[in-house]
């Protein structure tokens, strides 16, 4: 993916681009280093919302937003979104052109994904709901290195695996930006934005990241079930 979004960079007047799943998850991206990773998901969501309410996902092909100084264009194809941060300048044209080709690759890409995930013998299973059960319960737990784990807890954010939100997305079908988590035992909740970290360890599939201020905050420790619901 990254070849291809280099390529996409390349073209005159592209700042940025990247690749937004159709659940607001960022999964790839060529961005400037001064935009961080926890703003890139945060516009994630934003584009998300944008879309749904246009119905791009539905009826657009290409979404051209235009600002004063610059341009957002979104591309729409099977399973994802290509987003681009442009100058105001940028040839429409030929950026078109090139999103044309380059939305074919991802989408072979990203089927070839999908399909090593549902085959790999090694694949984390994805857990079945319960019958009956409406509330999700998952346990929660933090990063070996606890100051990587206070990064986002400063934003106070919570982080979850690609495998850990997708299940969640399944779980009440819908796309989400946010969870509120409860802490049935003590009374304790709280709703947090989230932050969907890529290429995590599969220990972290089927739990919760949170920091130390989020787990003073809730009052539990890590291996402790909260109640999981969309926020």
């Amino acid at each position: 993916m990254q070849d291809i979004l280099q390529h996409i960079n390349g073209v005159e007047g592209v700042l940025g681009s990247a690749v937004v799943s159709k659940s607001g998850e960022l999964l790839e991206h060529t961005f400037p280093a001064l935009i961080d990773v926890a703003t890139l998901n945060r516009a994630a969501g934003l584009i998300l919302d944008c879309a749904h309410g246009l119905q791009a996902s539905e009826s657009l092909d290409l979404l051209d937003m235009r600002y004063n100084e610059g341009r957002i264009i979104i591309k729409s194809f099977s399973g994802a979104m290509l987003c681009l941060l442009c100058a105001k300048s940028i040839n429409l044209q030929m950026i078109t052109i090139t999103l044309n080709l380059a939305a074919k690759k991802l989408e072979s890409i990203l089927l070839s994904r999908q399909a090593a995930a549902e085959t790999a013998p090694d694949a984390p299973q994805k857990p079945e709901k319960p019958q009956g059960e409406t509330i999700l319960r998952l346990a929660v737990t933090h990063l070996a290195n606890r100051e990587a784990s206070s990064s986002f807890d400063s934003l106070g954010m919570i982080a979850l695996s690609q495998h850990t939100a997708k299940y969640i997305s399944s779980f009440y079908k819908t796309p989400f930006r946010k969870l509120t988590l409860t802490n049935n035992a003590v009374g304790t909740s709280g709703t947090f934005p989230i932050m969907v970290m890529n290429d995590m360890d599969t220990q972290y599939d089927g739990a919760i990241i949170v920091g130390p201020g989020i787990e003073k905050k809730l009052k539990v420790n890590a291996g402790d079930r909260v109640a999981v619901t969309v926020g």
